[in-house]
Order: C-alpha cells, then sequence, then structure tokens
C-alpha cells in the first residue's frame, strides 16, 4: 500500500513539474493531454457490438478503439499504480465523439474487490466512469460490489474467466431503487471475452432496470 502511494506520488510530481508530453511517443505538447495529434489520429473508431447473456438479454458494447497502442499502452498503466497516466486516458476517452451518442440515465462501474483497491490505490473504471460523467452531467452511482476477491482475469483461458467471477459481484440494497427502470451505462476499461460484464450484468437484470449498455476504452477483438 505504501509502495504503491509513494510510486504514484513520484509519477505524479515528476509529470507535472516536467514540460507536458504524449504519454504514448513522448512527444512535447503544449497542455497537458493524454496523447499527441499523431498518436490520437492512431485512435480508430471501432463498431458496437450486441452482446448476448442468453436468448433474450442482450447488451449493447460501446468501445473507443480496439486493444491496439496507443490505448492499450496506456490501460496497461494501471499494472503499474500509474493513476496520473489513467486520469489523463480517461479525460481523453470521455471526451471522443462516441460518448455524445451513449443513450443512458445512470453510470454504474465494474469495482474491484477491497483488497485489491487497497493495493493499487485507484479503480480505473471508477475513474472513466467519473470522466463521462463530468462530460455528460449524468451521475455515477457505486451500485456494484465485489463481494469475491477473483484471480486476474489476463492469466485465465476463457471457461477459467467465467468461472472466476462467477456469483463475484452483488448490487448494493441502497441503491437497489436506483437501478430500477433506468437506463443503465456499465464503464470497464477493457472488454475482452466478456465474462466480467456477463456476470455483473446479469446481477442487474435482477433489478429489471430499463436497459443495459456497456462502455469501455478498448475492446479485443481476436483472442
Amino acid at each position: 500500500m505504501i509502495f504503491s502511494f509513494l510510486v504514484s506520488a513520484y509519477t505524479y510530481f515528476t509529470y507535472f513539474l516536467a514540460p507536458p508530453f504524449c504519454l504514448f511517443c513522448s512527444e512535447s505538447l503544449h497542455e497537458r493531454k493524454a496523447l499527441c495529434t499523431n498518436c490520437s489520429l492512431q485512435v480508430l473508431p471501432i463498431v458496437p457490438f450486441d452482446f448476448y447473456l442468453g436468448k433474450e438479454k442482450i447488451v449493447k458494447v460501446f468501445a473507443v478503439s480496439a486493444y491496439k497502442d496507443p490505448l492499450r499502452s496506456l490501460v496497461l498503466a494501471k499494472h503499474a499504480n500509474n493513476e496520473t497516466y489513467i486520469r489523463l486516458l480517461a479525460d481523453f476517452i470521455a471526451g471522443q465523439a462516441i460518448v455524445a451518442r451513449l443513450d443512458f440515465d445512470i453510470i454504474l462501474f465494474i469495482p474491484l474487490h477491497w483488497t485489491r483497491y487497497a493495493s493499487r490505490g485507484f479503480n480505473q473504471a471508477e475513474i472513466i466512469a467519473q470522466a463521462v460523467a463530468q462530460k455528460t452531467g449524468k451521475f455515477v452511482i457505486p451500485a456494484i460490489v465485489r463481494s469475491k476477491k477473483t484471480e486476474f482475469q489476463a492469466r485465465l483461458s476463457v471457461e477459467a474467466r467465467e468461472q472466476n467471477v462467477q456469483n463475484a459481484f452483488t448490487v448494493d440494497p441502497k441503491y437497489a431503487q436506483q437501478i430500477t427502470g433506468k437506463k443503465i451505462l456499465l464503464v470497464d476499461d477493457l472488454f475482452t471475452t466478456g465474462s466480467t460484464v456477463k456476470s455483473v450484468a446479469q446481477i442487474l437484470f435482477k433489478f429489471k432496470p430499463a436497459s443495459v449498455d456497456v462502455f469501455v476504452a478498448c475492446r479485443v477483438t481476436s483472442l
């Protein structure tokens, strides 16, 4: 925890004391932002797709881009406890044109287990959700609870991922009424196999929302 804090503090002060630069190619910039113009142009739009939870339940998944550089490198900054980079990434994501096309009432985010949050010091999905809320004027509700500590999904097979997050999430009862009848935007940083989204969405649909859409920074298009 202390080491994580020191790493984040060091990164914060060294970045903001230094002249602004692109977080991917290190080109000098005139303002603090995630990417330079050339790197921003490499972030190519990707069409949304319907993710089926079963015969009847569907969630639409929106992503800013595919899981490729330069966004890939910025998303992976979470593993280096680099909150500064994640916040700049969140501002970049929230400023993309796709955000203006999203139709929702409230914003929810995929939570970390409290032990992982304590170790990392931040939740990248929550930071992105807050940036989207600031851009759209909608509210973020911390309705989802990660009740079970799980393994890192990246280390697991497709089949093991579903088992890993099974029964890992619940809804905080005090937010249940705010979900019912609402169009929900569920935010995370990365969509890979959809195991986490499936686990969370199945819980949310028990509270009868009008719809559940997913918004992520990037989506893996091939495994």
